[in-house]
């Protein structure tokens, strides 16, 4: 009996190879991946499995058909992180503040784990499996890794936030506090004249892309973005002149960086930047452009000589380009997980070909707060010059946006879409949109 349905979905999803495509409306892929299992099931003569449905159960049938069926309590947890499937091992999960989770299920056979896979990479809008496959799971907005190794295939699914934090959530985890995210607030919209050119790195899991998703807010809305990415992550819903590319073994991300500039942005975003590509950003930033993106490394010292070397090998000179280094820092204490901005730090020229660093902010594990240094800003003193406006003038507008967030904060408008909406409000109409929030400008 369980042969044979698996072996019916099978020929359903061998008929919806290349049928759907990941962007595709719900009701409209629904619709298609019905017609062909209904074409299966119509075309095997009446016995079996078929002969014991009556046709009050083809529905039922159907939904379970369309679900992931023993991991859709995981995918529907939003407290799951990450799925872990290792073949036929007990499935781990990895969830938000407790960390690795063994749970009791697992699949019982490879025929069945087959199916998943095979479900997995139709219903994302691949027409085949290959030996890696990187999918998206439009469904459940997340990500897939699956690779096929002597011992069996192993899984990986990454839920995507249902919601992505915004920055005021972030301050309200514990991620950064208001200075900090108004400093932010400063880089990403550079006050209308000179953006900075961010890189956030940071560890596996230790919140780079959240982060990043949350900066969104800060970008103008006239502005136009260019998204580049290895597997589709971040969450571009409110930005409105927005292109997003992908890339595969055909296409990759450094022909994908290279191909922007032609798109013409005002800002290139890499959601993580590996190899090759690295360079053609930092020429990017060298001709205007202004680039954020994320990488793997645990300091901005660390950020710096892997972006000199192999496999990136970035002269000195354009790594200078770039502004600020952003570390993302993860931390397990006593069995809760927490994410924090461990340290912020801008480059401050160079010396003898050594890229000069001024760290403007760290996060004291011990006593669990973010410390301010005692260095001047050089972003600060850069963007003075351009925008007309003094030191001083800056650093009063600076703690000014800090109190805006402050009181976003007591106000509760957290909702990604009402923060964003907010910054938009404060670019076209600064005192209007601090006047709502009861604060008169000076």
């Amino acid at each position: 009996m369980e042969k044979e349905r698996i072996a019916i979905e099978n020929e359903i999803l061998d008929r919806l190879a290349g049928k759907i495509f990941l962007l595709q409306d719900r009701a409209n892929k629904r619709d298609i991946i019905f017609q062909k299992f209904l074409e299966v099931y119509n075309s095997i003569p009446g016995q079996g499995l078929v002969s014991k449905l009556k046709n009050t159960d083809m529905e039922v049938l159907f939904n379970d058909f369309f679900s992931y069926g023993l991991i859709d309590e995981f995918l529907s947890d939003p407290k799951v992180e990450d799925i872990m499937i290792n073949h036929l091992s007990p499935i781990y999960v990895h969830k938000t503040n407790s960390g690795l989770v063994k749970t009791d299920k697992r699949y019982t056979s490879r025929e069945e784990l087959d199916l998943l896979i095979k479900k997995l990479v139709i219903f994302s809008g691949r027409k085949e499996i290959k030996k890696i496959n990187n999918i998206e799971l439009a469904e459940v907005k997340g990500r897939g890794n699956i690779v096929y190794s002597p011992f069996g295939p192993q899984i990986t699914i990454t839920r995507a936030k249902e919601k992505p934090l915004s920055i005021i959530e972030l301050i309200e985890n514990g991620t950064l506090n208001p200075e900090i995210a108004a400093q932010f607030w400063f880089y990403v919209e550079g006050l209308g004249v000179k953006p900075a050119n961010i890189v956030i790195s940071g560890g596996p899991g230790a919140g780079k892309s959240t982060l990043l998703n949350a900066l969104f807010s800060f970008i103008p809305v006239h502005d136009r973005i260019v998204v580049i990415e290895d597997t589709l992550e971040l969450n571009t819903t409110l930005q409105e002149n927005c292109s997003r590319l992908e890339s595969d073994e055909d296409v990759l991300l450094m022909d994908l960086v290279k191909n922007s500039l032609r798109m013409r942005p005002d800002r290139i975003i890499v959601g993580e930047v590996r190899g090759q590509e690295a360079q053609d950003l930092m020429t990017a930033m060298n001709i205007g452009k202004y680039c954020m993106g994320t990488m793997h490394a645990s300091t901005a010292r660390e950020t710096i000589i892997r972006l000199q070397n192999e496999p990136m090998n970035v002269p000195e000179v354009l790594v200078n380009l770039v502004d600020v280094f952003v570390i993302m820092r993860r931390y397990n204490l006593n069995g809760r997980i927490s994410r924090v901005v461990g340290e912020l730090a801008e480059t401050a020229g160079m010396a003898d070909k050594t890229i000069l660093l001024s760290t403007l902010w760290t996060y004291d594990l011990g006593t669990n707060n973010f410390k301010e240094s005692s260095v001047g800003s050089e972003y600060r003193d850069r963007l003075a010059l351009v925008s007309g406006r003094s030191t001083v003038e800056i650093m009063e507008e600076l703690k000014f946006r800090s109190g805006i967030i402050r009181a976003m904060l007591k106000k509760g408008i957290k909702e990604m879409k009402d923060v964003t909406e907010f910054f938009q409000r404060y670019a076209a109409d600064p005192r209007e949109a601090a006047a709502s929030l009861g604060i008169k400008s000076s």
